[in-house]
């Protein structure tokens, strides 16, 4: 009889607890404000972009979208509290594609990449430029590799760090030519752009907002796109594919994420309110004004790509032998 007791007070509190959560989901939502976290500093194309989504979201919901900077650590620090948060959709993240190159440069990050979180929706692309000082004398990615081979050693890239695309980017590019190229890090992707401008480098993958006007005046010239399309803004300029290597295809993405286990329907309801905030002129004036290319992607899509980048990056991260504490 004590048996038969516990069992039905057991079958009472998950009756209970089910209906609760029920009706915690039956609310519309949102139903307060909604919390977007950066793991960048203010003023970032990822800041900038994140302000921007949250301006339009609180027009379609009607409830605040805080944006809350958390810099640090590559990201990381803001990205393992997010993933440890409720998966009630009033905490998101926009990432970018440093979240899963984390995955492998660092020995020991407290969460996983792609199964401590919910993929929502991917908005944003930036290229890079594979640009030369004008002092070498080359005009295409075939006469970097030969000049390459021919004097091993003595050419130098820049890159804003260990880790970060433009150094992955790079030895992406040495494992599918054979080029030996020395890697020269810097600390800021404004200190690559000087340096390479004033000669005392002579490659680097520059992303392309930066790179257009320094093209423009004369100071670097172009040798190739990183991504699989050319650039709208270079139209003349190939890509790494189209000039040899067909399998190259690097791009930094920015997307939303939220802690892993959010109910399928929350999920479909912010990833379609995400891309529906960010497709607009206004909004695409305002990314290509940052140098980037919108690059929407549903919830699942956006999944999938995530896994699939984690595996190119994790080899160009082998490739290199990049690691940080």
């Amino acid at each position: 009889m004590q048996l038969n007791m516990n069992l039905l007070l057991r079958a009472a509190g998950m009756l209970l607890l089910l209906g609760a959560t029920q009706i915690a989901w039956a609310q519309p939502y949102p139903n307060r404000p909604v919390r977007l976290v950066v793991p960048y500093a203010a003023g970032t194309a990822t800041d900038v972009l994140a302000r921007t989504m949250a301006e339009r979201l609180n027009a379609l919901w009607g409830q605040p979208v805080v944006v809350e900077n958390q810099a640090g650590a590559n990201g990381t620090i803001a990205t393992a509290q997010v993933a440890k948060a409720p998966p009630d959709g009033y905490t998101m993240i926009m990432i970018a594609a440093n979240h899963v190159i984390n995955a492998s440069i660092y020995k020991d990050l407290p969460y996983d990449s792609i199964k401590d979180f919910s993929a929502l929706a991917r908005v944003g692309e930036a290229s890079f430029v594979l640009a030369v000082n004008p002092s070498l004398p080359i005009k295409t990615v075939q006469e970097l590799v030969t000049l390459a081979k021919s004097k091993p050693g003595t050419i130098n890239y820049a890159s804003p760090g260990n880790g970060t695309p433009g150094h992955l980017a790079m030895e992406m590019l040495k494992t599918s030519t054979g080029a030996d190229i020395v890697h020269v890090p810097y600390k800021n992707a404004g200190q690559v752009a000087t340096d390479l401008v004033g000669g005392q480098v002579q490659v680097a993958f520059i992303v392309e907002s930066t790179a257009i006007p320094l093209i423009k005046a004369g100071s670097l010239r172009p040798l190739a796109m990183s991504g699989a399309k050319r650039s709208t803004r270079l139209p003349d300029v190939p890509t790494v594919a189209e000039s040899g290597y067909p399998a190259f295809d690097v791009v930094s993405w920015i997307g939303v994420a939220g802690p892993a286990n959010m109910p399928v329907e929350l999920v479909s309801t912010i990833g379609a309110a995400v891309l529906k905030a960010m497709d607009t002129p206004e909004v695409s004036s305002r990314i290509a004004g940052l140098g980037l290319t919108a690059f929407p992607a549903g919830a699942d899509a956006f999944g999938t790509y995530m896994a699939a980048e984690r595996v190119k990056w994790a080899a160009a991260v082998k490739a290199s032998g990049a690691k940080l504490d």
